[in-house]
């Protein structure tokens, strides 16, 4: 466990802003490099603990940004600052207004029906999406999704840990290639899932509004989940006092 906790958290790059992280990106894809953006929270630091191929796929991420409370309490309890809460929900919709506009895209994940939702609503923004795929096919089907029509950047929808090792595979066929580990964002986009209210987001609680809108779901991963979290950490404080500076 020491060991995946501290290989997360010298992976993680915090930033004070979103812009800083969105500039950053901005300059990868100018360069035509390769960037595979994926997020750290609880949830993902308790299933690297118990999914060895997760964790490898999350420490070859090109960037890894901080998400929730959860790893914010992490930071502070080993004394580094935890930088801005660059949750997928908030962070997503920036880059595909800013910089994904002209961009080729490609949708991997979700229902069908979510995602038939996300796409007319992202075309209607100017968005130009040039495939979509739901979350429940094999590898080989999203790899010749790709090759076919040859997208910029590819948002995957799929939830951990299947959209950050198909992430990987993804990387590795094509080149200048921005792949987005977004979890429930097309979700959120066709409004399947509720986002919470703004003062419950700037209480770092939307988890618990999530846990209220879908109890039998995430019982698990939040209020279990959290205590297993939280005792790890404390452990990891406990054993290491190491200050982490990203």
């Amino acid at each position: 466990m020491k060991r995946i906790f501290s290989g997360l958290l010298d992976k993680v790059t915090t930033y004070p802003t979103s812009d800083t992280v969105i500039a950053v990106i901005e300059e990868k894809m100018r360069c035509g490099e390769n960037v595979n953006i994926a997020f750290v929270n609880a949830h993902a630091f308790n299933l690297a603990c118990r999914d060895a191929n997760f964790y490898s796929a999350i420490r070859q991420s090109d960037l890894l940004l901080r998400d929730g409370i959860g790893v914010e309490i992490l930071f502070r309890m080993l004394g580094s600052d935890p930088g801005e809460n660059l949750n997928g929900t908030d962070l997503i919709p920036q880059l595909l207004e800013r910089s994904f506009k002209n961009q080729r895209v490609a949708i991997f994940g979700s229902a069908q029906e979510e995602l038939d939702k996300a796409e007319v609503l992202l075309r209607d923004s100017g968005l130009n999406v040039v495939a979509t795929v739901d979350g429940f096919q094999s590898e080989e089907t999203y790899l010749e999704s790709l090759r076919e029509n040859v997208p910029d950047v590819v948002i995957l929808a799929m939830g951990m840990p299947k959209q950050e090792i198909l992430s990987i595979a993804l990387q590795a066929e094509m080149t200048s290639l921005v792949t987005v580990n977004g979890g429930a964002i097309i979700d959120f986009l066709a409004g399947k899932v509720e986002r919470a209210p703004r003062w419950v987001r700037a209480c770092h609680m939307e988890w618990c509004f999530r846990l209220f809108m879908e109890p039998k779901r995430l019982f698990r991963r939040y209020v279990v989940g959290n205590v297993v979290f939280l005792s790890r950490a404390v452990w990891i404080k406990l054993i290491t006092g190491k200050r982490y500076a990203n």
